[in-house]
């Protein structure tokens, strides 16, 4: 049966089975679980995965084959419920085929407490990796359970692989409670496997790591400067594969992280630059501004970046302003008043759509968000321009609302924005 099911390459194929009236233990429906994932992922790009995910939900045999699961496991061993959970997050993640509810995820969160202290390093790192998608299995796991997680990522991180390191420090950015109980010398050894395992990782890996390393302060403490060189130098060497969230993530981190950004080498900075261009135009809302927040801030990046470069990243901010989330405008926008070559490229159109995803945000913005887009409209003359009377009135309202809980540096640059574009000052400020 398990090479049966190792032939499969169809997600229709695997619902076929599950309802062929054959009896399936438990390792049947792990191996089952595992191949439904990677053949629906068969396809390149998100939209498909998305497709893919839509036609699960509809079909009544899908209910089934997570019904199975409930019931195997109990049964299941590190590495079958590890797989399994895998499955389960990439179904809610990567396919919108959400197949979790409170008494599976109770199932899930009860395997892993009792299973943690036994698993290898993938185990471990699948099932961080899906923990950290899966909301409904991280609410069912006990304290005691997360530490004993983090025992065995720390037990561990020696024997991990390039992908088992990427994915276990890209879970435990996410998951508090997991990254609380680590201790200070197992930062050191996930640390350490980082660079250890550097110069094998793939595009993605070095992303994840990195991204991942500008949000775990203990362990990006734990790096030593030769392996922010070995960090960088993987960065250099997978620039040209990176993908739009890749790039993205890279240059995000390395604005952060200033010892492995100092490691960075000019043709380094040249291939960087390069795969923002070229990927700019299929980036999302967060991926263009934090992108261009990366490169208002990283001088040797934004030095690189051709003509054609700005022209397309422009064009980014453009078509996606529309979507943009408060952050993602004040961030766009702050860039964009620092960086003159992108801000020259971007149309009379394109400021009007920036102006509107400010008047759009406005209400849902922070106090950082507020000093940021008003001190970026204060420099930006084209965009200032097409604010219109309403979003003026949505500006002050917002600045009124946050100016209480703006620090004295927030409070300056809201000043300041407020007076260039001749709005109304937070009455906060003359108290």
């Amino acid at each position: 049966m398990n090479n049966k099911i190792s032939g499969i390459v169809r997600v229709e194929g695997i619902l076929e089975l599950v309802t062929s009236g054959v009896k399936l233990n438990y390792i049947h429906v792990a191996n089952a679980m595992n191949k439904l994932v990677k053949a629906a992922k068969r396809g390149k790009d998100e939209r498909s995965w998305k497709l893919e995910g839509n036609r699960l939900r509809r079909d009544p045999r899908f209910p089934k084959l997570i019904d199975l699961v409930r019931a195997h496991y109990p049964s299941f061993g590190e590495r079958q419920g590890a797989n399994v959970l895998h499955a389960l997050g990439v179904l809610h993640a990567d396919l919108g085929a959400a197949a979790v509810d409170e008494a599976l995820a109770a199932q899930v969160g009860g395997f892993v407490e009792r299973k943690a202290r036994g698993m290898n390093p993938q185990d471990i790192a699948n099932s961080l990796n899906a923990m950290s998608k899966l909301e409904a299995v991280t609410a069912a796991v006990s304290p005691t359970g997360w530490a004993d997680l983090a025992r065995a990522a720390e037990r561990t991180a020696r024997e991990m692989n390039p992908q088992n390191v990427a994915n276990s420090l890209n879970a435990l950015c996410t998951l508090e409670a997991a990254a609380a109980a680590v201790s200070p010398t197992g930062w050191a050894g996930l640390a350490e496997a980082a660079e250890r395992t550097a110069h094998e990782m793939t595009e993605q890996g070095v992303a994840n790591s990195l991204n991942a390393l500008c949000k775990l302060e203990a362990a990006a403490a734990a790096v030593s400067p030769a392996g922010w060189a070995r960090l960088a130098a993987a960065a250099e060497r997978t620039a040209r594969e990176m993908n739009q969230q890749g790039i993205a993530n890279t240059l995000n981190a390395l604005c952060k992280l200033e010892a492995a950004a100092a490691a960075v080498s000019s043709s380094g900075w040249v291939g960087l630059a390069e795969a923002a261009e070229r990927t700019a135009r299929e980036m999302n809302p967060q991926n263009v501004a934090n992108t261009l927040n990366a490169l208002s801030k990283i001088e040797a990046a934004a030095a690189v970046v051709s003509h054609v470069g700005w022209k397309r990243l422009a064009e980014a901010a453009e078509r996606t302003a529309s979507e943009m989330k408060p952050q993602a405008v004040a961030n766009s926008l702050n860039a964009l008043s620092k960086l003159e070559a992108a801000a020259a490229a971007v149309s009379p159109l394109g400021w009007a759509g920036l102006a509107q995803a400010a008047e759009r945000t406005a209400s849902q913005m922070n106090e950082q968000d507020v000093s940021m887009t008003l001190d970026a409209l204060g420099d930006l003359p084209a965009a200032a321009a097409e604010l219109t009377p309403s979003a003026r009135k949505h500006l002050e309202a917002a600045a009124e609302r946050e100016a209480s809980n703006m620090t004295s540096v927030g409070r300056m640059m809201t000043l300041r924005g407020c007076e260039k574009l001749k709005l109304r000052i937070p009455s906060a400020f003359s108290e």
